[in-house]
């Protein structure tokens, strides 16, 4: 028996889960009330109505105040979601989070990983945009990963690391909207037991027939629709 719920499984767990409401998107410490699940909008702020005219060293003020925070205070959250731009240092600082069960990154400019195995007890991690990513090593050692979300990995094709996942039971790979982002094989997924449901947004550079997708499919039946792998190819 899985960790998803059959609802989880078939509509993805992050679509279930939804956003924050607006009204509860933090965008200052100062608003925190120590709510262990939190969504953070806390760069970008210049555009925002609010905080249109402030002087740049408030912004980055504000930003500083959440990565102090986030890298002390290593035990305070067990979900948090980043609503805007993540710079590397604000990355790294979310990673100081022990107890964090649930991480969300809507884009960033993170290109290391690797600060993410410090999250032990992490079940649920989307990677929204990470053009800058180098290796999938990191989350090839995150154990505890049940649900993985990876978008506009461009530099990545290779994803054969992450057949060590053996826990995980949902996994999404998505280029952008526009552009979709190829990937070398489905071959990883052989070794993927425990996978419930996969779905793909890239262009897969391995010409399989409907022959070859059909056994695949056989192997681990229901994670894909084996028209749409070759539409998309």
């Amino acid at each position: 028996m899985g960790i998803l719920s059959q609802r989880q499984v078939e509509k993805g767990y992050f679509s279930v889960i939804g956003g924050f409401p607006p009204a509860e998107i933090l965008k200052e410490l100062k608003d925190y009330n120590g709510e262990e699940k939190i969504c953070v909008a806390c760069t970008q702020l210049d555009s925002h109505r609010d905080y249109l005219g402030r002087k740049k060293s408030e912004y980055k003020k504000i930003l500083q105040e959440w990565i102090e925070f986030l890298s002390t205070e290593t035990k305070a959250l067990k979900a948090l979601h980043f609503n805007t731009h993540v710079p590397e240092a604000l990355f790294n600082a979310a990673c100081c989070q022990e107890n964090l069960e649930e991480l969300r990154f809507k884009w960033g400019s993170y290109s290391d990983l690797s600060p993410l195995e410090n999250l032990k007890k992490l079940k649920f991690l989307y990677i929204g945009s990470g053009a800058r990513v180098q290796s999938l090593e990191p989350l090839s050692k995150m154990d505890s990963l049940v649900v993985l979300f990876v978008e506009n990995f461009k530099k990545i094709e290779d994803y054969s690391p992450l057949s060590r996942l053996q826990n995980l039971e949902q996994l999404a790979i998505w280029g952008l909207i526009l552009k979709k982002t190829p990937i070398k094989d489905l071959e990883f997924l052989r070794d993927m037991p425990n996978l419930r449901s996969i779905s793909f947004g890239v262009t897969i550079r391995r010409k399989y027939t409907r022959e070859e997708l059909a056994a695949l499919h056989e192997t681990l039946p229901h994670l894909f629709d084996i028209g749409n792998v070759l539409k998309g190819r």
